[in-house]
Formats: C-alpha cells, sequence, structure tokens
C-alpha cells in the first residue's frame, strides 16, 4: 500500500508515510512468516510492534510483551484484517496516524515545560559567592614573563 493524504473531508484522515511505511513493513513480515507456520507468523506479529511503538514515542523494548494490554494484538489483527482491504488499511493508518501526532503532541508540551524551566533558570542569579581569583604573581614581583 502507497501512503496517501486523504482529503480532510475523508472520514479515514491522514495517512503518514511513516505510519504506513512502518504497517506495510510488519504486513509484509507477517506475510512471509505465514508460510512457515504459525510460530513464525506469532513471532513476526510480535516482532511487529517493533516497528509501530517508536512511532508512539515508546521503547519496545521497554514494554514488555506480556504488559502491552493485547493493544499489539489488536493491532496485528487490524493488519492482517484490512490486508486486502485499501480503505479498511488507510482507515487503520489514519487512525495510528493520530495516536503518533497525540504522542508528539505530548512531548511536545514536556518540552516547553522544560524550556520554560531552563529560561527562569538562566534568569536566576546564582547564589553561590563567586569564585576566587587564580593565584598568580603578587603586585610588583615579576612572574617570569618575558614580555615585549
Amino acid at each position: 500500500m502507497q501512503a496517501q493524504t486523504v482529503s480532510p473531508d475523508d472520514p479515514a484522515g491522514r495517512c503518514s508515510a511513516t505510519v504506513s511505511a512502518a504497517l506495510g513493513a510488519w504486513d509484509t513480515g507477517v506475510a512471509a512468516a505465514e508460510r512457515f507456520g504459525d510460530k513464525a507468523a506469532a513471532m513476526a506479529r510480535e516482532k511487529g510492534r517493533e516497528y509501530l511503538l517508536p512511532l508512539l514515542g515508546i521503547d519496545p523494548k521497554t514494554v514488555p510483551p506480556d504488559a502491552r494490554g493485547g493493544t499489539s494484538d489488536d493491532v496485528g489483527r487490524a493488519l492482517e484484517e484490512s490486508r486486502n482491504d485499501p480503505k479498511r488499511r488507510a482507515a487503520l493508518c489514519a487512525a495510528i496516524t493520530r495516536a503518533a501526532d497525540e504522542a508528539k503532541n505530548s512531548a511536545g508540551a514536556g518540552l516547553d515545560a522544560l524550556k520554560r524551566a531552563l529560561d527562569s533558570w538562566q534568569l536566576t542569579p546564582p547564589t553561590a559567592p563567586a569564585p576566587t581569583p587564580a593565584p598568580g604573581p603578587e603586585p610588583g614581583k615579576q612572574d617570569g614573563l618575558i614580555r615585549s
């Protein structure tokens, strides 16, 4: 399936090229693995989350497979159900694109808060005493340097 931008009045919405590529890679892996049996297909479905979770700002290595609450399984099933239905695939892609955009927006809000914190930190004068100057020669004594 090619990445596409759907018109704003279309209920499916916009499909990100990145999300489309992730879904396509996941689907291709599962389809190829299905030729080798159920175990291979199950493994490919599980590995597919490594394509999708980073788009949502989630490191797949930090989320144990049994703690995902079935979400990756649900997306995997939706992916397979939409394999031969371009409209359903576009709607799935648009839904995941919206989720990825929402994840970016919440991360952006956190970054804005961090920027404000750093800005206020830079405006606050330091409370530590001024550093003492480095030791040097006493006034009026030569420091051993030749000056021209």
